[in-house]
């Protein structure tokens, strides 16, 4: 009944695949990879025109949208409701999910292209990297990726994407010294939502963005001792593609350090 069109690394993608271990729904798996374009094929965008993943077909009906497909898979879904019914609890997830949406997720494919994959597009030829680059939908989206793909970690666009991920953690780290998830005291779509935009960090190799967080390292290991982690994470990407997305080109690290030293990210406290 239930196909989903996804891809291993994509942190949409991790979302969804969460809540549907969550709610322990069985679906069939269709990989799309997203490296040699297969988002811009003809038979692909008649199921998501925005040319991105992921996109749930439930029998005949197409879902799209990472926050409504879980949001979809809440209410046809059974187990533990991932839904407050407190008023307040509810706000709060909705908040978390309303800033993934809206500023972080975009901010962590600035982060990743002018970190990860960037030096294996460039090597491709000028012509093939532009024709990927032009097929990307949103205009400022394609005019970000152009700049963090020629300018790595001096892209201005680079700057602003760890500001606003600095800010995350730290209103995390606010929530979290208050309550063990996101939204209140029980698990919620919020954490399920965020959880792939922590993730992206650790898996560059910018672990030192967290640690000074204790509350968020605690949510952190929280969240990947459940099942759904196994499930929607670690059984989908392989180690070689993590290893991948580490390799920082000579001075990356230097210059991302800078950038930490310059916004104030809290230092970790020596043992």
């Amino acid at each position: 009944m239930l196909t989903l069109f996804h891809n291993a690394v994509s942190t949409c993608s991790q979302k969804v695949r969460w809540i549907l271990s969550e709610k322990k729904m069985d679906f069939t798996s269709r990989e799309i990879d997203l490296l040699a374009g297969e988002q811009h094929a003809d038979w692909y965008t008649e199921i998501h025109p925005d040319h991105v993943v992921p996109a749930l077909r439930h029998d005949e009906s197409i879902i799209r949208e990472s926050s409504l497909i879980m949001m979809y898979l809440e209410q046809i879904g059974g187990g533990e409701a991932l839904v407050p019914d407190d008023p307040l609890e509810a706000h709060r997830m909705r908040s978390w999910v309303h800033l993934i949406d809206h500023k972080i997720h975009a901010e962590a494919a600035v982060i990743t292209f002018a970190l990860g994959p960037r030096h294996l597009i460039n090597a491709q030829p000028a012509d093939g990297r532009e024709a990927a680059i032009s097929k990307i939908v949103e205009p400022t989206a394609r005019a970000q990726r152009r700049s963090v793909l020629d300018l790595g970690v001096a892209a201005p666009e680079f700057r602003t994407a760890i500001e606003r991920f600095l800010k995350m953690l730290a209103e995390m780290e606010s929530q979290l010294q208050r309550t063990p998830w996101l939204a209140g005291p029980k698990l919620t779509i919020a954490d399920g939502a965020v959880l792939p935009y922590v993730l992206r960090l650790e898996h560059l190799g910018l672990d030192t963005f967290i640690t000074p967080y204790p509350a968020v390292s605690a949510w952190l290991l929280s969240m990947k001792q459940r099942p759904s982690f196994a499930n929607a994470v670690e059984q989908w990407i392989p180690e070689e593609v993590l290893a991948f997305l580490k390799q920082m080109a000579p001075g990356d690290q230097e210059a991302i350090q800078q950038l930490l030293d310059e916004t104030g990210n809290p230092k970790k406290e020596a043992s």
